[in-house]
Formats: structure tokens, sequence, C-alpha cells
């Protein structure tokens, strides 16, 4: 069981003798101070349970934490209600276990409401948790050192997945995106496509780090290390080795993901297929078979080979598939091209036919009615449409718990309310029921004896 479970647990059990004794008391009528003071110390703490959830900045607790937190409004004001009634060694053994409820009572508090107030840390950056984090995800700007590179790279973006900042416990996937040239790395794409999956699949998203294979919006470096810079060096040495050290992701390769559109498309099928150990799925939307493509491929040779053909086609992803053996280490791909783009569409399909030939999984897909930019933002959300899945699947992203009482579509804080005035009404029921229950027999019994003299009355102070 959770902590909470047996917290709860501990908690009724201490609160087992005091309740009891109490109610022998309070059967007998003489406890109209004792009641009062318990009746005003619930409504307190259950008022207290209603304005924690209006001003908690993470009050949807999932699992049982706000009934936690109701079961202790409840009990605590009966052992107070018992230590103030007894009287002798009674008294002292009723104030041992009020205050050992109220010790286990502040346990259930860390434990419960500590998340609800606590901010979250990522790549040394503290995240804010405000309600459109909580629902939209976070973006940050992070900068990855070119220790073995010494590459001249941009500062790089990161996605959080909403899901993650809401349970900040476990490790998750990671995906690293490459943009287009011209161009830097920027998440709108890459959100816009989780977005339109609905809220679960973005609660559920992986790790997304956006970074520059470019060094610059005009440059036009191929993925390889080449007279441009260390480009292969700063994707599959520095990063990987900044992601493991800034990053709670899974070690296993098939959590390890690339993406990428256009000449980050090109780079995402080269690296993929030449580190095998690394990443295992990738997502290549409109990426050409070679650095340079076919219009620039005499250009290319000559300004970053200087001529050497054979140097430069141990560049080119077909060529590195056919060459690498993928034995033991399962590759899944998905290959995506506009329909209208009839430059690119050739080559995406030259590098999606290599892929399976090598014996990798591919997916192969033409946007309708889309040419190369437009389309990105499908082409991406099939992806994601297709890994997580799988990723819940192999238990690589842990489903937040059900949100008790909630709709996916309802805010945290809509949530956490919910949650609150829930439990507030059921203790709420629960206590008038059981007063109710307590006068109405106690007016049976008042009834049936008919006392003799006003001697024989109860009282009632």
């Amino acid at each position: 069981m959770p902590t909470i479970a047996w917290l709860c647990l501990t908690l009724a059990a201490l609160a087992a003798l005091p309740a009891v004794r109490f109610a022998g008391r309070a059967w007998r009528l003489r406890a109209t101070p004792t009641v009062l003071t318990i009746v005003t110390v619930q409504v307190a703490a259950l008022a207290g349970v209603l304005l924690w959830a209006q001003f908690a900045p993470r009050p949807d607790l999932a699992g049982g934490g706000w009934w936690a937190i109701g079961l202790a409004a409840v009990t605590i004001p009966l052992a107070i209600g018992d230590a103030i009634q007894s009287r002798g060694a009674m008294r002292v053994v009723s104030a041992v276990l009020t205050a050992a409820m109220v010790v286990v009572t502040v346990g259930v508090g860390v434990v419960v409401l500590r998340p609800t107030l606590s901010t979250v840390t990522v790549a040394g950056q503290t995240i804010p948790l405000t309600a459109q984090n909580l629902r939209d995800g976070a973006q940050l700007t992070v900068d990855i050192p070119p220790t073995a590179s010494r590459f001249s790279a941009r500062p790089a973006k990161l996605f959080v997945p909403p899901g993650w900042l809401r349970h900040p416990s476990g490790t998750r996937p990671i995906v690293t995106m490459m943009m287009g040239q011209p161009g830097s790395p920027r998440l709108g794409p890459t959100v816009d496509a989780l977005h339109s999956l609905g809220q679960q699949k973005l609660d559920d998203a992986p790790f997304i780090l956006d970074v520059d294979q470019l060094g610059g919006s005009l440059k036009n470096p191929p993925c390889a290390n080449s007279s441009a810079g260390q480009v292969e060096t700063y994707l599959a040495r520095d990063v990987p080795a900044w992601i493991r050290s800034n990053l709670p992701v899974s070690s296993n390769r098939l959590d390890w993901g690339l993406a990428g559109y256009s000449h980050g498309g090109e780079c995402a099928a080269y690296l993929g297929a030449a580190y095998p150990a690394i990443w295992s799925k990738i997502v290549s939307v409109g990426g050409p078979d070679k650095p340079g493509e076919h219009k620039w491929r005499t250009l290319t040779l000559a300004r970053y080979w200087h001529g050497n053909l054979a140097a430069y086609e141990k560049t080119w992803p077909a060529k590195v598939m056919a060459a690498t053996s993928y034995a033991g280490k399962p590759m899944t791909a998905v290959f995506i091209a506009g329909m209208l783009d009839r430059y690119y569409t050739p080559q995406v399909e030259t590098n999606a036919m290599a892929a399976e030939k090598a014996g990798w999984t591919v997916t192969f897909w033409r946007v309708p009615g889309a040419e190369h930019t437009r389309a990105l933002v499908p082409g991406l959300a099939s992806a994601y449409d297709q890994f997580i899945p799988q990723w819940l699947g192999s238990g690589a992203i842990v489903s937040a718990p059900g949100r008790v009482l909630c709709t996916p579509d309802q805010t945290p804080r809509d949530c956490g309310v919910k949650q609150a005035v829930a439990v507030v009404g059921t203790a709420t029921i629960v206590d008038l029921s059981v007063l109710a229950v307590f006068l109405g027999a106690r007016l049976v019994l008042l009834l049936v004896r008919r006392p003799r003299s006003t001697r024989d009355l109860p009282e009632l102070g």
C-alpha cells in the first residue's frame, strides 16, 4: 500500500478508542460543551480543506489525498473531545492518543499536501506551477555545453509535459528534436502537434529537447563532422551526455527518440542509422536523403568534403543503414512527406525504403493536401500518436494516478475544488446522520422511560 494508506489506517486506529469513549459519554447527554467544541473544530477544519483547495497551486490530488485530509479533519476533534471529558489516568491516556493523532495528521499533511505547494526543478530551473503550466506543460531555454565537439550551438528548448509536472516522480522518455534550415530551435510545432492529440496524450508526452544543429539561422552544415564543425559529435555525444546529467529520463534506448524536420529530418535519419545504441525511435518529416540534397550535391561535396565522394557517401542515411547491423537493436521509424511536396517526397521515400530493407519497423505517410511546411505538425502528431501508447504499454510513461471525481478536461483547480467539496460534503453528511440517529434514539429512550420526577431527568450541561 502507498504511504498515505498506511498513515490513514494508523490515524483511524488511533481514533477508535477516543471515538468510542466520546460516543459513550455523549449517549448520556453529559457532553454539551464538548459537543460544541467538536462541532466548532470540525467546521473550522472542513472550511480549511475548502480554502486549501482554492489557493494551493496544484490542488488536484490523485488517489485518496483529499479523503485522507477529510479523515483527519473528522477524527482530530473527536480525540480533543475525549481528552476534555476524561478524568484521572484516562485523561493521560487520551492526551497521549491525541498527541499521537496530531503527529500522524502532520504526516498525512506532509504526504498529501506537500505536492500541492512544491515547485518542480528541471535542468536546474524552477518551474512555477501555474494553472497554464499544469494544463499545457512548461517550455524552458537551456544551454548545452559543447564539451566534446566545441560546436557553437544556440540555446536549446525543452518541453516538460504537464502530466509529469503534476506528478514529478520517476523518469520519462526523451525525444531530441531538430528544426529545418533556415531556422532555430523552437517548440511551437511540437506543442501544436501534441495539443491536437488531446489532453491525455499531452499529459503523457515525453520530454522533448529541441536542439540546434545549424549554429546559425542561415548556416547549412551537414549533420556530420566536417569542415563546418563537429556537428555529429555535438549531437551524438554532447547532447546525450547533457540529457543524462540534467533530465529525469529513462536510460533504456527504447525510450530515446530523434525527430526532425527538413534539414533536421535528414539529421534524425542519419544519426538514428549511425547510433542505434543511443536511439531506437526516429521521426523524419520532409527529411532529405543526403546532406545538401540533390540540388546542392556538387557544392556540398566540394565545400565540406573537398571532393572526397567516399567520405561524403558515408553520411547518406540509406548507405549507413545498408552498412549497419541492427541485430538486437530494434528500430522504429516514422517517415512523413507532404502529398504536394514533389521535391522532398522522393527523398523521404528513399530513406523509408532503406530503413525497411535494414529491418526497421517503418511507417510512411503522405500528408493529404500538404506541401513541405504544412506536413510538419500533422507529421509530428502522427508519430507521437504512435509512440506514446507504446511507451505507456511498456511502462516507460507511467500515467498519472486517476484524478478522483474529475473529468480529463477539468483544470487542476476545478478538479481540486470538486474533490474538496465532495470530501467536506461527505464528512458533513456523516456527521449529521450520526447526530440524527443519536438524537432519535435518545428521544425514543426518553419517551419509553418517562421519568417519575424531575430528579430523574438527564443533565444537559
